[in-house]
C-alpha cells in the first residue's frame, strides 16, 4: 500500500481549494462577450453593400483624412453594423450593451428599433437590451455615430482632432435578474471611498448599486472583502440587501500605502452579490491607500512627504491608428514616459481609456483626469447639461483609480470669447465636491480672471520663449503671480515649443511659431531655460511639459507637416526621442545613467569653432574630438555641460564623451 504524507495532502487540498475558488469566482462574475470583431462600416446612414467595409474595433474613420492638415476631414454620421446572437442557453439572463467610447454622439438600434442615445465621445455607456432580445435568433445591431460639430456637446472646439468612431471597443454583458448595476453613468456600480488615511490606519467606505426588482433582491446579500497584493483576504464582511444599494465600512491598521512611483502598492477590493448564498455577480476594483495635500508655499505632498509632480501632457493619438489604440500602445507610451522619469501625466483634454488608468495605477503614475471643457463656453442649456453629464461620467467611471488625485474642470476657457464661463465652472466644482469629496479639483488657465480661484488648485498654460517674449520671463511671471495670490496653490500645466527633428541648424535663432521653420535646437534651448526656472520654485504643485508626443491638429499650418503639433518630446510615430527628451531624462530619471550629445542630427557644421553640448547625470564628463581631449567639465544644476569654441577639422570629425563608465559618440562634418 502506498502512503501519502500529510504535507502532500495539504498541498493537494490547497490546489483543490484554489481551483474551487477560481471556479466560484468565474461563476459569480457577470459574463462579458467582446463584440470587437466583424463589424460592417459605412459613412452616412445607409449605403450600398459594395460601399461597406469590414472593420474590427477599436476603429476611427479619420485615421487617414485628419492627419495631414485637412481641416475638412469627415465630421458626420457613420454606421457600424453586425449580427449578434444571444443563445437560448442564456435564458433568464439580462443582456446589456457596453460601448467603451463613441465619438461624439451614438444612437443604438437593434433590428431597426431605437434603443438609446449617448452624447459625449470619451466616456463609456451601458444600456440594457433585454426587452429587445430574441434568444437563439440572429439580430442586427447598428450603432450610428456622429462626430459632427455641435454647440450642444463638449468639446465645441480645441487644438486637437475630434476622431469619429468606436475607438475603444464594444461588449455584451450577461447578468442574472438581479445584478450589480452596470448602467449608472457607465460605471462599475461599485465605489471605494478612502477616509482618514495615514501611515497608522486607513478607513474605507464601500458602496454598491444594485439592479433588479425588489422581490428578487429580498433573498440577496453582498459580501465585501479586501485582498492584499498576494490576493490574501485581510478583511471580509457580508450584509443583507434591504434596497437598491448596500454599504460597508472597514478600518485597516498600518496600511501598505500606494506611494507613487516609489511603491505603487495595490490592494484589491472585491464585491460579490449573492442570492440564496450563491454568488451571482462580482466586481474587483483596485484600492491604493494614499493621502496627499498641497501647500501654497511648499508644493505637493504625498503620504506626508514632498513629492515632485513632474510630467507631460498626453493625447490619445498616434501615427496610423489615430485614437484607435490597442492595449500595447498604452504600454509602449508609458514605457517612454517612465523612461524619461515622469511621476505624473496630465490626460489632456478629455477622459482617457480605462486600460491606461489601470496601467498608471500599477506603475505609480499620478493622473490629472479632466473633461473636455475646452476654450469656449456657450450658454446653450443642452451644452450646460452635457458638461455636467460628462463630469459625472468621468468621476463615477474612474472613481476607484488611486492614480487619479485631481479632477480637471476646464482648459483655457476665455471669458471674453463668447459667454462668461465662471458660473458654469463654479457649478462643476460644486458638483465634483458633491460626487467625490475625497479628491481635489483643478483647472488649466491661460488668463488672469476670477475663474482661477474656483477650483482647489490652479495651474497655468504659459509659453514664454515660444509665443513671443523670452524664456527668462517664465520665472518672473510665476513670482509675480505667486505674490499677488499667495493663498493659491499654483502649478504649471503646459509649457513647450515646436521641434522638428528634420530641421537642424548650428545657430540659435528664435523661430516663428506659426511658420514652417521649427529647428530642434530651439526646442532644446527652450526646455533647458524654462526648467532652470521651474526647478527652483518648489511651491509649484505641478510642472507638466506640453507635450509627450507630437499629435494631429488639422487646423495647424506650421512646421514640416501641416496638421501636426510638433511640440512633442517624441515624434508622432514614437520612433525618435528628441534632444529635449534626453534633457529631461537626465534631470528626472535618477535610476538610470544618462549621457547624451545634443544636436546629433545637426551633422553638418559651418564654423571651425563650434559648441558641443551634452546632458549628463553621471558627474564629470570628458569630451574627445578626433581622439584629443577637449577637457573635463561637471554638469550644471540642470545636468547640462557645454564646451565652447571646440575646433573641428575640415571633413569628418569623431566626437566622443565619457563619464563614469558610460559614453556617447557621433560624427560631425565641417563644410568650409
Amino acid at each position: 500500500m502506498k502512503y501519502t504524507n500529510m504535507n502532500t495532502w495539504k498541498v493537494r487540498w490547497g490546489i483543490l481549494l484554489l481551483l474551487w475558488g477560481a471556479v466560484a469566482m468565474k461563476s459569480a462574475a457577470m459574463k462579458v462577450e467582446s463584440l470587437d470583431r466583424g463589424w460592417f462600416f459605412n459613412k452616412g446612414y445607409e449605403s450600398q453593400s459594395s460601399e461597406k467595409i469590414k472593420v474590427d474595433l477599436p476603429h476611427t474613420w479619420n485615421a487617414v483624412d485628419a492627419m495631414f492638415g485637412n481641416v475638412n476631414y469627415y465630421r458626420g454620421m457613420a454606421t457600424y453594423s453586425r449580427l449578434i446572437v444571444v443563445p437560448s442557453s442564456e435564458s433568464g439572463k439580462r443582456v446589456f450593451l457596453r460601448v467603451k467610447a463613441a465619438q461624439t454622439v451614438a444612437d443604438v438600434y437593434l433590428d431597426n428599433h431605437f434603443v438609446a442615445q449617448h452624447k459625449g465621445g470619451y466616456t463609456a455607456f451601458t444600456i440594457e437590451l433585454t426587452p429587445f432580445i430574441r434568444r437563439g435568433e440572429k439580430q442586427k445591431l447598428d450603432i450610428r455615430v456622429s462626430n459632427a460639430q455641435t454647440m450642444e456637446i463638449a468639446p465645441i472646439c480645441g487644438d486637437f482632432n475630434i476622431w469619429g468612431g468606436l475607438n475603444r471597443g464594444v461588449e455584451l454583458l450577461f447578468t442574472d435578474s438581479v445584478c450589480i448595476d452596470p448602467t449608472f453613468y457607465g460605471s462599475s456600480g461599485v465605489f471605494f471611498t478612502q477616509r482618514n488615511v495615514s501611515r497608522q490606519r486607513a478607513g474605507l467606505d464601500i458602496k454598491v448599486l444594485l439592479s433588479g426588482n425588489e422581490a428578487d433582491l429580498k433573498d440577496c446579500s453582498v459580501e465585501f472583502s479586501l485582498l492584499d497584493a498576494g490576493r490574501r483576504s485581510i478583511w471580509r464582511q457580508e450584509v443583507e440587501v434591504t434596497g437598491k444599494e448596500a454599504v460597508a465600512k472597514m478600518e485597516l491598521s498600518r496600511p501598505h500605502l500606494w506611494d507613487g512611483i516609489n511603491d505603487p502598492y495595490l490592494y484589491t477590493g472585491v464585491v460579490v452579490l449573492k442570492k440564496d448564498g450563491k454568488g451571482i455577480d462580482r466586481r474587483e476594483e483596485p484600492v491604493g491607500f494614499r493621502f496627499y495635500s498641497v501647500d501654497p508655499e511648499k508644493g505637493f505632498f504625498l503620504n506626508g512627504k514632498p513629492y515632485s509632480i513632474q510630467g507631460v501632457n498626453y493625447h490619445e493619438d498616434r501615427a496610423e491608428r489615430a485614437s484607435a489604440f490597442r492595449p500595447e500602445d498604452f504600454e509602449t507610451d508609458l514605457d517612454l514616459i517612465q523612461e524619461m522619469g515622469c511621476t505624473a501625466v496630465r490626460l489632456s483634454h478629455y477622459p482617457h481609456a480605462q486600460v491606461l488608468h489601470d496601467l498608471m495605477d500599477r506603475r505609480g503614475l499620478i493622473a490629472w483626469a479632466e473633461i473636455p471643457f475646452v476654450n469656449v463656453f456657450v450658454g446653450h442649456p443642452q451644452y450646460r447639461e452635457n458638461l455636467k453629464q460628462q463630469l459625472a461620467e468621468l468621476i463615477y467611471q474612474y472613481y476607484n483609480h488611486p492614480s487619479i488625485l485631481t479632477w480637471g474642470l476646464f482648459n483655457e476657457i476665455n471669458p471674453g470669447w463668447l459667454e462668461n464661463p465662471n458660473p458654469m465652472a463654479q457649478e462643476l466644482n460644486n458638483l465634483a465636491k458633491q460626487w467625490d469629496g475625497s479628491r481635489l479639483t483643478t483647472g488649466a488657465s491661460n488668463q488672469e480672471d476670477a475663474l482661477n480661484g474656483i477650483p482647489d488648485l490652479i495651474a497655468f498654460n504659459r509659453y514664454f520663449g515660444w509665443y513671443g517674449s523670452d524664456c527668462k520671463e517664465m520665472g518672473e511671471w510665476i513670482d509675480k503671480e505667486h505674490q499677488m495670490y499667495p493663498q493659491r496653490c499654483m502649478g504649471i500645466s503646459e509649457y513647450g515649443a515646436g521641434g522638428d527633428v528634420f530641421q537642424q541648424t548650428d545657430s540659435l535663432v528664435h523661430p516663428e511659431p506659426w511658420g514652417q521653420w521649427h529647428p530642434e535646437n530651439w526646442q532644446t534651448y527652450y526646455h533647458i531655460e524654462n526648467w532652470r526656472q521651474l526647478a527652483t520654485r518648489p511651491f509649484l504643485w505641478c510642472k507638466f511639459v506640453w507635450c509627450m508626443f507630437d499629435f494631429s491638429a488639422a487646423g495647424r499650418r506650421e512646421g514640416t507637416t501641416f496638421g501636426r503639433n510638433d511640440k512633442g518630446l517624441v515624434t508622432y510615430d514614437r520612433r525618435i526621442r528628441k534632444d529635449a527628451f534626453y534633457f529631461y531624462k537626465a534631470n528626472w530619471n535618477r535610476k538610470e545613467k544618462v549621457l547624451h550629445i545634443a544636436s546629433k542630427r545637426c551633422r553638418n557644421r559651418t564654423d571651425s569653432l563650434t559648441e558641443i553640448q551634452a546632458f549628463s547625470n553621471c558627474g564629470e564628463v570628458e569630451l574627445f574630438v578626433n581622439g584629443k581631449s577637449m577637457g573635463k567639465y561637471t554638469p550644471d544644476e540642470v545636468c547640462v555641460v557645454t564646451w565652447k569654441n571646440v575646433p573641428l577639422q575640415t571633413g569628418k570629425n569623431q566626437v566622443v564623451i565619457r563619464a563614469s563608465g558610460v559614453s556617447d559618440n557621433y560624427i560631425f562634418y565641417l563644410n568650409e
